[in-house]
């Protein structure tokens, strides 16, 4: 009976050894495709990086293309108008040397009153009479010439453009930020007055756009990242117009500790089973070389990390609305409007 109860242990005891070892090579396995499974991710990770700040870049390249759009108009006629002046400045040179040599007509006669004869006072009568006239008419050509006023209004058409072009480097300074880093205090209604101005290129004689903006506390955020996200928006909206009479509403309000910020289009709209997947990175409908299809899945992820949310709602033929919910001071992790 000792015998057997001793084989029956010794028997366990195999046995224990050898699920002991099969469970330790099972672990070996887990912790090697354990291992296999970080590296694939950190490549998918990696990969999808690369992906993100190449379309990054590429909004870089486009908001580059517009700014430069906009800096090119008004230099364009600033460069125009400071010519044209330069000619309005030698044409009155002109009149001014006009009017100095009937000056120096009229002086004439005193050298001739000194040694008058009858014959000579005449001839110095005539003189006069035909000095005055010439010298009355260089006046009023000089009186009546539009040349300073026209070189005036010029060079104030000059000076508002070179206002514009402070306008548009002051917005593209704060669109980008690049003097700052991190989170900062944002106004929300600059970021999209920047956005709009960043995209007035594609707007501009085809696109009306309608502001509702109301007065919103200051958030904060990276601000750099908002702006891209209202960038995107509404040049996403301005893409979706395709016909003359377009038209962007952009409306802002707060509601509880949100502010909300609306951009709203009268395009061809979003179909449905499109409107569940705009979000997914790399989905699109643009035709192929036209669109990575990143675009609002960074917009959706720059807002998630913000702590708010971003939704799209759509009708075919109508147009489409996206509400972006970020939240301000005082937020106390209330439902999302």
């Amino acid at each position: 009976m000792l015998s057997v109860i001793v084989f029956l242990l010794l028997g366990g005891c195999v046995w224990l050894l050898y699920e002991l070892r099969r469970l330790q090579q099972e672990n070996l396995v887990l912790k090697a495709g354990s291992h296999e499974s970080e590296d694939e991710l950190k490549k998918v990770q990696a990969s999808q990086s690369q992906v993100i700040q190449t379309t990054k870049l590429a909004s870089l390249g486009q908001m580059v293309a517009g700014v430069a759009h906009e800096i090119n108009t008004p230099l364009g006629f600033v460069k125009s108008n400071v010519e044209v002046v330069g000619d309005l400045l030698d044409d009155y040179r002109k009149l001014v040397m006009q009017y100095d040599t009937a000056v120096q007509y009229c002086l004439q006669p005193v050298d001739l009153i000194f040694g008058a004869d009858k014959a000579s006072l005449e001839k110095l009568v005539k003189h006069v009479e035909e000095a005055r006239r010439k010298l009355f008419e260089a006046r009023a050509a000089v009186e009546k010439s539009p040349l300073l006023t026209d070189a005036k209004e010029l060079l104030g058409d000059a000076s508002d453009g070179l206002g514009q072009l402070a306008t548009l480097v002051q917005n593209l300074k704060g669109f980008s930020r690049v003097d700052r880093d991190g989170m900062d205090s944002m106004d929300l209604n600059e970021g999209v007055e920047s956005a709009l101005m960043i995209a007035q290129h594609q707007l501009r004689d085809r696109v009306k756009v309608v502001k509702h903006l109301q007065p919103l506390p200051k958030v904060t955020c990276m601000a750099s990242q908002i702006n891209q996200v209202f960038l995107n928006l509404i040049t996403n909206a301005a893409q979706a117009i395709e016909h003359a009479d377009g038209r962007i509403t952009l409306r802002t309000h707060t509601m509880g500790h949100y502010a909300l910020i609306a951009v709203e289009d009268n395009g061809k709209g979003i179909p449905q089973q499109n409107l569940e997947r705009i979000f997914e990175p790399f989905f699109t409908t643009k035709p192929i070389g036209q669109g990575t299809g990143l675009g609002l899945s960074i917009c959706y992820q720059i807002i998630e990390q913000h702590r708010g949310r971003i939704r799209a709602t759509s009708s075919p033929g109508m147009g489409t609305r996206f509400l972006v919910a970020l939240p301000t001071p005082g937020h106390r992790k209330e439902s999302t409007p």
